[in-house]
């Protein structure tokens, strides 16, 4: 993509989502008396769902950790977890999830592996965990939704699709490095024929995948409405879905949308689902952006800066990180 058209690409993100954050924000003000509930939201299920939260992220921190194992790096908790939420946080602020490409960065200077290693080995992560999402959406949409209903019915469309690509893509991978002429040095089969990376990485997104309908029910509770065990999983798994289709980053605003309108469907009024939406994603960023921000200085940022007041000649090995991450956080500075 030329560096115009990726210019504006990047204006056009900026827009859409400055865009439905205005929309969000003068709904919300437009429609304040719905939104009185929240004076009466119980705080033991705020410190239940931040708490969900957080082993969200030690989960996901694993599945990044855990595969460095096969080069012999061991990362600190403080590290991988740090690792995991400054990922997720600087996707919500940067397209096409940037975070990812920090955390890589930071790896590839801090322990000198390959770039291609560490994508092939996130590509082979990442990909189990579409499997175990694939499975479990495609079996429960096919044994417990209405066929009737055009939405489930293409829900179940959508998660056999996601299972049968992902199944090509982990048992079939040298077939697929074939296909599309990648270079076989740095096929992620070493990762995928790895039972103890595989294993640990299946359970890890297995835990995730059932963590998000019980947030989804505490997110109901904290305004008073008792969602059932199906209306969460497949309020679940329509989500889920949505995300699929990343049109801004961290989909802000969209899964709130989506939100409202599916909490429709279960007889939800629209203001009451959407409150329920900001709940989940208010608390999220409570307590992913002050840990965030503190990993990213403690772990990126302070060497950084020590290294640039401390050395009065040479490169520091810190500072070509450092522009890198500079460009990525502002992809639309004019160069």
């Amino acid at each position: 993509m030329k560096s115009s058209w990726k210019t504006l690409y990047h204006f056009f993100l900026l827009f859409l989502s400055l865009a439905l954050l205005v929309g969000l924000a003068v709904y919300v003000y437009r429609n304040g008396e719905s939104f009185e509930r929240l004076k009466q939201i119980d705080l033991s299920i705020i410190a239940w769902l931040i708490g969900f939260h957080v082993v969200n992220y030690l989960l996901l921190g694993i599945t990044h950790a855990y595969p460095l194992s096969k080069y012999g790096v061991y990362l600190k908790f403080k590290d991988w977890y740090g690792l995991a939420t400054i990922s997720e946080m600087f996707n919500y602020l940067l397209p096409a999830r940037g975070g990812s490409a920090i955390r890589l960065l930071y790896l590839h200077d801090k322990y000198h592996i390959s770039k291609r290693e560490l994508l092939s080995m996130g590509l082979a992560v990442v990909m189990t965990g579409f499997l175990m999402l694939g499975l479990f959406g495609a079996v429960y949409c096919h044994l417990f939704l209405s066929h009737i209903n055009p939405l489930f019915y293409a829900l179940e469309i959508l998660y056999v699709c996601v299972t049968v690509s992902s199944l090509v893509f982990v048992f079939a991978s040298d077939f697929v490095i074939r296909l599309f002429k990648m270079d076989a040095k740095y096929s992620p089969r070493k990762y995928l024929v790895d039972k103890k990376i595989m294993g640990v990485s299946s359970l890890c997104y297995l835990g995730m995948l059932l963590i998000n309908p019980i947030k989804i029910y505490l997110s109901f509770k904290a305004i008073g409405i008792d969602l059932g065990l199906t209306e969460t999983i497949e309020m679940s798994l329509i989500l889920l879905a949505s995300s699929f289709f990343q049109v801004v980053p961290g989909n802000i605003g969209v899964k709130e949308m989506a939100t409202a309108y599916i909490g429709k469907q279960y007889g939800i009024q629209f203001e009451t689902a959407l409150l329920a939406s900001l709940i989940d994603r208010s608390i999220m960023m409570l307590f992913l952006f002050p840990v965030g921000f503190y990993s990213y200085w403690s772990l990126m940022l302070k060497e950084s800066f020590s290294a640039i007041n401390l050395q009065s000649s040479g490169a520091s090995s810190r500072i070509p990180l450092m522009k890198r991450l500079v460009k990525l956080r502002w992809p639309l500075l004019p160069k």
